[in-house]
C-alpha cells in the first residue's frame, strides 16, 4: 500500500459533491438470489456482482482523504464460504467507519430475508506497529446467497491504494472514481491483459477555493470493467502481480500554495544514493572488517578468478540462509557474520564487501525476485526491488554471484532472481539495467540397461546425469537426508524398484555434473504371461499436461531452458518376441521453441529406446500457450505407449 503523508492544506469550500458517486446499499433483487450460475464461468464458486470505490475529500473530516467502499457478492458454491469473512486493513491512523453489511437469502415462498452484521460482531485487531485490521463475518451464508457490505476509510495520508479489476473470482462489474486536487499529478497505470469499458478522466475548474489562494482545479477520474474474468493462476508463471488487471496511481509531484513544486519521483541517481543510505544502511563499506576476516592465502592469490572464487566459496560455506530476501534498514554484515546467520542482503552484502577487501572489481546489483513482481523502469520505485546479488568483473568478464545457497557454482544464480532485468548500483555514476540469464545449461540424462526374465523381474543398471539447475535440486534433496532414507524415498517414488546398489558422484564438485548410478530391480508382475505388456517409461515421464487453461493470457515462464534424455535397452527373454513398440515420433514447438523425439530400434531380441526433450525458450507468449499445451498433449500420450511381447509358439 503506497502511502504519503498528506499536507494539510485548508480549503474552505468545495463546490461540487464527489461523495454524491458513493454507492449506497440495498441493491440485492431478487433476481439475483434466483441466481444459480454465471452464465460467462460455470466453473465459478462465487461471482461479483457490483463493486465500487470512490476517493475524495472529506469536509466533516478534515478534509482527510476518503474512500467509500461498495461490494456486492453472489455465492454458488459452498467453497465460496470464506468470502464471508471480511477484513479492513488500516494503516496507522487511518479509520475505518460507516461499516454496513447484510446477508440476503431467497425464502422458500420466493420473498427476500435480510440479515445484518451488528457493531457488536466488529471486531477490531491490532496487527503490528504499523497496522490495525476490523474483522466481521457475514451471518446466515447459504449456497445461493447474495452478501452486500459497504465501508468508508478516513485517511490522513495522501496516496491512492491500487484498485484490483481482476481476482480469483469473476465479476460481472467493477468501478472506481477519484477527485483529486489538480496541484497534485499522479502516473496513472492499467496494468494486466483486460482493456477498460469506462476510461473517462477529466479536468474540473474552479472545484475548489483555496483561502488565500483562489480557486483551483481538481482531476477526476472515472474507470470500469465489465465481465472482468477470474485470475486463474498456473504452473510457470511469475508473480500474478504482473498479469492481474489493476489500476495503479503513482504520485509524482505536489504543487504548494507558494508555487514550489516537490518530487515524489526522482531520478535514478538520486534513487541510488537513497537505496545505499535506507536500504543498505551504510552496510557497503565493511571490507576492514571482512579483510581480517580473509585468510592470508586468499588474500594473496594472484589470479584473480581463482581469487573471487576463493571469496564466493567462503562466503558461502560460512553462512546458513534464513530464507529471508531483504532486511532493508536492520541489515548489520558484522553482527550477521558473527552469527553465521542471515538474510540475502546481509549474506551477499558480506560478499560485496568481502570482494572488495581482496581489490576485486565489485558491484551490487538489486532486483526483484519472481514471485515479487516486475519493477517499473518508467521511474525509480524503490520498493518495487526486494533483493540484492553481487557482480565481479575480471578481465572483462562479468560474473553475478549470490551466496545464499550451498548448492550453486560460482556464476550461478538461484531461480528465484531471474526476473527480467536487474539494476547494477553505481554510487558514483548512474546506474544501469542488466538482464539475468542462467550461466549453466540445465539437462537431465537417464539411461537404463534392463534384462527382463520369465519371473517378470527387470534388472540392470540405471544412470541418472544432472547439469545446471537439476544438479543443483538434486543436490539439495540429497544433502537433507542421509543415504537410507534418499534411497527409500527413490524406492516410494518408482513402486515395484529395488536398489541393490547406489553409487553418488561429484556431490561436491559442483562445477561438474552430479551423476547417480544404480543397480536396481523392476518387479512388473506375478510372471511373464503368453502376452504381456511394459510401459518402458519408469523414471520422470510426463503422466500429466501442467497446461490445463482453455485460454492463458499471460505468459509461461519456465525461468530456463532444460533439456532432457532418456536412453533405455531392453533385452527380453528369447522365447519371446516383441509385437509391439512406441511408435516413432517427433514432434516440434513453432519458431524452434522445442523438440520432442521419441525413436526405438529393435534387433533381435533387443529393443532400443531414445527419447529427447528440449524446451529451448525461457518464455512462451500467451499466443503460443495453445501450441505448448497441445505439445504437452502429444507428449503424454507419446509416454504413455507400451512394448507388447508375446510368447513364440
Amino acid at each position: 500500500m503506497k502511502k504519503i503523508l498528506f499536507l494539510l492544506i485548508f480549503i474552505s469550500t468545495i463546490t461540487f459533491s464527489q461523495k454524491d458517486k458513493s454507492t449506497k446499499m440495498g441493491l440485492t433483487t431478487i433476481d439475483e438470489l434466483k441466481m444459480t450460475i454465471y452464465d460467462k464461468d460455470s466453473t465459478a464458486a462465487a461471482v461479483v456482482l457490483y463493486e465500487h470505490a470512490n476517493v475524495y475529500l472529506d469536509e466533516q473530516h478534515k478534509y482527510n482523504t476518503r474512500t467509500d467502499f461498495y461490494y456486492r457478492i453472489k455465492i454458488l458454491d459452498k467453497n465460496s464460504f470464506d468470502l464471508a469473512n471480511i477484513t479492513i486493513n488500516l494503516y496507522k491512523k487511518s479509520k475505518a467507519l460507516n461499516i454496513k453489511a447484510k446477508t440476503y437469502n431467497l425464502t422458500e415462498i420466493g420473498t427476500m430475508k435480510t440479515n445484518s452484521v451488528t457493531e457488536n460482531n466488529i471486531f477490531t485487531n491490532i496487527d503490528n506497529e504499523n497496522w490495525s485490521s476490523k474483522k466481521f463475518t457475514m451471518p446466515n451464508i447459504k449456497v445461493g446467497s447474495v452478501i452486500e457490505y459497504s465501508y468508508s476509510v478516513i485517511s490522513p495520508y495522501l496516496g491512492i491504494d491500487d484498485w484490483k479489476f481482476q481476482s480469483d473470482i469473476p465479476k460481472i462489474k467493477s468501478e472506481f472514481d477519484a477527485a483529486i486536487l489538480g496541484n497534485y499529478f499522479y502516473n496513472v497505470r492499467i496494468v494486466g491483459f483486460l482493456g477498460l469499458d469506462k476510461d473517462e478522466p477529466s479536468v474540473k475548474k474552479k472545484c475548489i477555493y483555496i483561502d488565500g489562494v483562489g480557486q483551483g482545479a481538481c482531476a477526476i477520474y472515472s474507470y470500469g470493467m465489465n465481465d472482468v474474468p477470474a485470475f486463474k493462476e498456473e504452473d510457470y508463471m511469475l508473480s500474478k502481480k504482473n498479469y492481474i488487471s489493476y489500476l495503479s496511481f503513482d504520485l509524482q509531484t505536489y504543487t504548494g500554495t507558494d508555487g514550489v513544486i516537490t518530487k515524489y519521483t526522482t531520478t535514478w541517481k538520486e534513487a541510488d544514493k537513497k537505496l545505499k543510505k535506507i536500504f543498505f544502511n551504510n552496510q557497503t563499506s565493511k571490507k576492514s572488517f571482512f579483510k581480517n576476516k580473509l585468510d592470508i592465502s586468499i588474500i594473496e592469490t594472484e589470479n584473480e578468478l581463482e581469487k573471487a572464487i576463493k571469496v564466493y566459496t567462503f562466503i558461502q560455506e560460512h553462512y546458513s540462509w534464513n530464507d529471508q530476501y531483504w532486511n532493508t534498514k536492520d541489515v548489520k554484515v558484522k553482527q550477521a557474520f558473527n552469527t553465521k546467520t542471515g538474510s540475502a542482503g546481509e549474506i551477499n552484502l558480506s560478499l560485496y564487501n568481502s570482494l572488495i577487501a581482496a581489490k576485486l572489481n565489485a558491484e551490487l546489483v538489486i532486483l526483484s525476485t519472481r514471485n515479487h513482481g516486475i519493477p517499473t523502469k518508467l521511474f525509480p520505485v524503490i520498493f518495487d526491488f526486494n533483493y540484492v546479488i553481487v557482480k565481479v568483473t575480471i578481465n572483462d568478464k562479468t560474473y553475478y554471484l549470490d551466496a545464499t545457497n550451498k548448492f550453486l557454482p560460482f556464476g550461478q544464480l538461484p531461480i528465484r532472481t531471474l526476473n527480467g532485468q536487474a539494476r547494477i548500483m553505481d554510487f558514483t555514476k548512474e546506474s544501469n539495467w542488466v538482464t539475468l540469464k542462467p550461466k549453466f545449461k540445465t539437462s537431465k540424462n537417464s539411461a537404463s540397461k534392463l534384462v527382463l526374465t520369465e519371473d517378470g523381474i527387470l534388472s540392470g543398471n540405471l544412470m541418472i546425469r544432472r547439469n545446471g539447475y537439476a544438479a543443483q535440486h538434486q543436490r539439495e534433496k540429497i544433502n537433507t537426508l542421509s543415504e537410507d532414507s534418499y534411497l527409500e524415498d527413490f524406492e516410494a517414488n518408482n513402486p515395484d524398484l529395488e536398489i541393490e546398489d547406489y553409487k553418488l558422484e561429484n556431490e561436491n564438485n559442483l562445477d561438474k555434473p552430479l551423476t547417480e548410478k544404480f543397480k536396481i530391480n523392476i518387479n512388473t508382475s506375478d510372471g511373464v504371461t503368453n502376452k504381456f505388456r511394459i510401459n518402458p517409461f519408469f523414471f520422470g515421464r510426463y503422466k500429466k499436461n501442467p497446461f490445463k487453461l482453455k485460454e492463458r493470457n499471460y505468459p509461461v515462464d519456465f525461468g530456463y531452458s532444460r533439456k532432457n534424455t532418456y536412453y533405455l535397452s531392453l533385452k527380453i527373454p528369447d522365447n519371446y518376441k516383441i509385437t509391439q513398440a512406441p511408435k516413432n515420433t517427433a514432434i516440434s514447438l513453432p519458431n524452434k521453441g522445442g523438440v520432442f523425439t521419441l525413436k526405438t530400434t529393435q534387433k533381435g531380441n533387443i529393443i532400443n529406446l531414445y527419447v529427447r526433450m528440449n524446451t529451448h525458450k525461457k518464455v512462451y507468449t500467451a499466443n503460443e500457450y495453445y501450441v505448448l499445451k497441445e505439445f504437452f498433449n502429444q507428449v503424454v500420450s507419446a509416454e504413455n505407449s507400451y512394448i507388447t511381447i508375446e510368447k513364440k509358439q
